[in-house]
């Protein structure tokens, strides 16, 4: 049966190299969810605050779901949107449309009427799970009022106390059946679309397949060398890719999830405390703020052997203060991308430095090239340039967007990552900040990444953001913006001479500082830059 959603494909000559090297097989989700509540039924499969739920009771109330989403008529190839935190709600509901075949579109938490509208109708979204309202959201009745504005929604689903004509998720799985599903998907169909952030205007929806999502999930964990025996704590929201994806790690091989709903200093800290994960998948905005806060003093942090740290640039000294904080553990990082899942690690028996200063080494099935973003050519070996990637997991295309998807390739088929990086003669790839961010001061091109860094090792300072100010003369000025540890303050004449101290050329200094009390962060703790400049 064809699906309704109509996006982008591999080639056959690539689906042909992608199979016939094991890349892809046959596998969907269903296959890992039957497999361990066939294998291990009593085992823990997700740990929230509140509960926890065996690899039975997930597979018995994720096929129920699915059932019910088939009553209300909905199908095979149908969006299903979802705006929820980490809890089992949502590991049910993700497993459930994957089970009937729908294709489920995350929609991050901060997002309301105006971002959901434009993402919703690029998907032709049919259904809609959200939580109950409260004084802060009321999710329901947003989700209703975008009834006129996305024509083919048609069922809201809320977790928690539906309003008038809306369904209860609770409900509809407490009576429906458990039959096997008539018309399940293969491994070519659609699983989930996620959006790139920031894109509202012109939507940049990335659709998996089963294929590439599992494929992912068999390839990229034996890098850190993830077992059945593992607690897996994902402090990423899963409508995000970077948290769904280390999720679905945790399903595929066996191991417990361990959940944290929505990021606080104070919950991360203590889930890292009380529910012993013993692989820890961690934005470093995370790590940062816990330790300034000091909450990561003093606290037994014994159970941690690995933790992973992404979804945006870290700061070496980031990794490696949390890594002091682990008697048993060693902290590295990988690279990711919606339109590249997880396809660098660093390897984890790899110096300190290696670890916490750089992106990994390429996983297996993974072609990079670094070349110059003006002409596509090349670049010597440690030089800079833009990072590019071919491979089994890169998306074949952007969701009915062709002008993105122009620009996003190279003619040879690499994808533009937009990340400028430099790679030594071992493989590693270190990130070294975004083709966009690089200001242009009177003709000298300022990288701020490892500014922020330094800056970012500052007793201090929690964040630092350095953004560009228009200047008559220069063209751009630098603004630093950043937000400051409990109790700490700093003068800009401080923050120049720590700049100093640290090797950091006048020339590259930021001529104005703001201090502002939260920094503007996309819901995978990434900084907004575009609302640091609005606010110039």
């Amino acid at each position: 049966m064809a699906t309704t959603l109509d996006f982008p494909r591999h080639s056959e000559k690539q689906i042909e190299q992608f199979r016939s090297s094991g890349y892809w097989n046959d596998d969907t989700l269903s296959t890992y969810i039957e497999k361990w509540s066939n294998k291990t039924p009593k085992k823990t499969a997700i740990v929230a605050p509140d509960r926890e739920l065996t690899y039975s009771e997930w597979h018995s109330s994720s096929l129920k779901f699915a059932n019910a989403l088939i009553s209300l008529g909905l199908k095979r190839g149908d969006v299903i949107a979802i705006q929820s935190p980490n809890t089992p709600e949502f590991l049910i509901a993700y497993i459930g449309i994957a089970l009937m075949g729908g294709v489920m579109c995350t929609l991050h938490m901060p997002y309301r009427a105006g971002e959901m509208a434009p993402l919703m109708n690029h998907g032709n979204t049919k259904a809609i799970i959200c939580s109950q309202g409260d004084n802060k959201y009321d999710a329901p009745q947003t989700m209703e009022g975008l009834k006129e504005r996305v024509p083919t929604l048609e069922h809201i689903i809320v977790i928690g106390e539906p309003q008038n004509g809306q369904k209860n998720f609770k409900k509809l799985i407490e009576n429906a059946t458990s039959s096997p599903i008539k018309d399940p998907p293969i491994a070519s169909d659609p699983c989930i679309l996620c959006f790139t952030s920031g894109t509202s205007a012109s939507p940049k929806g990335v659709v998996r397949t089963y294929e590439t999502l599992t494929a992912n999930a068999r390839i990229y964990s034996p890098t850190i060398q993830l077992t059945a025996d593992d607690r897996v704590m994902v402090a990423p929201p899963f409508t995000h890719v970077f948290g769904l994806t280390c999720a679905t790690l945790a399903l595929c091989w066996g191991s417990t999830n361990v959940l944290m709903p929505l990021f606080t200093p104070e919950l991360y800290t203590d889930r890292l405390i009380n529910a012993k994960p013993n692989i820890l998948f961690s934005a470093p905005a995370h790590v940062a703020a816990s330790i300034k806060a000091g909450l990561l003093d003093d606290v037994d942090l014994s159970s941690l052997k690995e933790v992973v740290i992404a979804g945006s640039v870290c700061p070496p000294e980031v990794a490696a203060d949390l890594e002091r904080r682990m008697p048993n553990g060693r902290s590295g990082q990988l690279f990711g991308m919606t339109e590249t899942i997880l396809i660098m690690q660093t390897p984890l028996n790899e110096r300190p430095e290696i670890r916490h200063s750089s992106t990994g080494r390429k996983t297996k099935g993974i072609d990079i090239r670094i070349t110059n973003p003006l002409d596509d050519t090349e670049v010597a070996t440690g030089e800079e340039g833009e990072l590019l990637l071919r491979g089994y997991t890169i998306m074949a295309g952007y969701l009915n967007n062709e002008a993105a998807n122009k620009a996003a390739f190279t003619s040879d088929g690499y994808f533009r990552s937009g990340d400028l990086a430099t790679c030594d003669v071992d493989g590693n790839v270190i990130i070294t900040g975004r083709v966009k961010d690089v200001i242009n001061r009177g003709g000298i091109k300022i990288n701020p990444t490892d500014i922020e860094n330094i800056l970012q090792a500052h007793p201090g300072i929690i964040l630092a953001a350095l953004v560009p100010m228009h200047d008559d003369i220069l063209g751009e000025r630098i603004c630093v913006f950043i937000t400051l540890s409990p109790k700490a303050s700093i003068t800009f004449e401080e923050i120049t001479s720590y700049l100093g101290q640290n090797g950091i050329a006048k020339m590259r200094w930021p001529e104005r500082l703001e201090i502002i009390d939260e920094m503007p962060m996309t819901p995978t703790r990434k900084i907004q830059k575009g609302e640091l400049i609005k606010l110039l």
